[in-house]
Order: C-alpha cells, then sequence, then structure tokens
C-alpha cells in the first residue's frame, strides 16, 4: 500500500551532502521562473513541455500542483538550490512522479532544469532525494524514467541517481512533427 502524506512534503538534502537542495511544493512566486525557464527549446524538445510555453500555462501548472497531489494523481515539486551565492534558496527546475500505478507500487519521475544550473550534479541529487523518498515514505517499490534515445544528459543524470537502463523502448513517443521516436527506459527498484 502506498503511503501518501496527507501535507505536500518538503524534502531537502542529506546535510552531509556536497548540493544543499530542497524538493519543495511548487509556489505562486514560481511562476515566472518556470515560465522564463519553459521558453528554452531544450526543455520542449526534450519533455511534453509545449512550445510555444504561455505565462498562463505556469500558472495552471502551479495552481493545479496541489490539487492533484491531494487527488493522488502527480506530486510536482520545485527543486530548490541553497549555496552561499543563493542562501535564501533558488528556483533550478522541477522533478515529480506523475503516471502512477498505485496498485503496482509504481511511479514515473519526470524532470527539467533551468539552463544556467544544468550539469552541475543538481538534477541527480534531487533525483536521489525524490527516489529515497518514494521508497522509504511512501512505500513504492518502483520508479520508471524515459529519456529520448539521444538525450545522453538526462540519461547520466538517471545513472548518477543510482537507475539502471532498462533497455530501448521502440517508437515509445511522438514528437510534436510527428516523427516517432525511441526513448531509452531507466528504473530504479526498493530493497
Amino acid at each position: 500500500m502506498i503511503n501518501w502524506p496527507i501535507d505536500f512534503p518538503n524534502i531537502p538534502s542529506r546535510p552531509e551532502a556536497r548540493l544543499q537542495i530542497a524538493l519543495r511544493p511548487l509556489r505562486e512566486e514560481d511562476i515566472e521562473p518556470i515560465y522564463l525557464a519553459c521558453q528554452d527549446p531544450t526543455i520542449s524538445a526534450f519533455t511534453r513541455v509545449p512550445s510555444p510555453y504561455e505565462l498562463s500555462m505556469a500558472e495552471d501548472f502551479v495552481r493545479e500542483s496541489d490539487v492533484a497531489y491531494r487527488n493522488h494523481i502527480s506530486a510536482s515539486f520545485a527543486i530548490e538550490l541553497k549555496n552561499r551565492d543563493y542562501p535564501a534558496g533558488v528556483f533550478a527546475g522541477t522533478i515529480g512522479l506523475h503516471s502512477l500505478q498505485l496498485g503496482d507500487h509504481m511511479a514515473e519521475i519526470g524532470y527539467w532544469m533551468v539552463k544556467d544550473f544544468r550539469g552541475q550534479g543538481i538534477c541527480s541529487e534531487a533525483l536521489r532525494l525524490l527516489s529515497d523518498f518514494s521508497f522509504s515514505i511512501m512505500g513504492f517499490r518502483r520508479l520508471e524514467a524515459l529519456a529520448d534515445f539521444d538525450n545522453l544528459a538526462s540519461q547520466k543524470v538517471m545513472e548518477a541517481a543510482g537507475f539502471a537502463r532498462d533497455g530501448l523502448l521502440k517508437n515509445r513517443a511522438t514528437k510534436r512533427d510527428g516523427r516517432q521516436i525511441d526513448m531509452a527506459l531507466y528504473s530504479k527498484v526498493s530493497g
């Protein structure tokens, strides 16, 4: 049985972690940073984020995240980086659980990072945090993540977070231009 916390959790890094981040619920002040980040064509190229991305889409994403959480549909977190340059914390991206199969104790994880924060290990740490929380607190037994076959950066994030490549799913996703592409399937299991 999945233990879905009543209150939307805040998940901080371990005190000894090299990077200090927190996964927290999305807030109104995240709307503009999400909107600006999603103008980056890399995000729409490798995720289901639409292009063009309008401010109203960021508003809906943030404002509907609490309802989706309370209804056990998804759990979308802001990735917040805290360091000497950002002592109060700065929005660095999003990560979340979706495509839940609660009866099978399985969920998919998706994420994207603000361009300026890529390549620093922040996303791998966020993926580790959410995975650990999903297994130890929520009781999931399997987490999956997909990446375009040619999105090597995302595949490296998953590998750094302890996910193993299960295989290549042929013709798994349809791109906006109608091309059918292969997706790399990664997973991590509890225990």
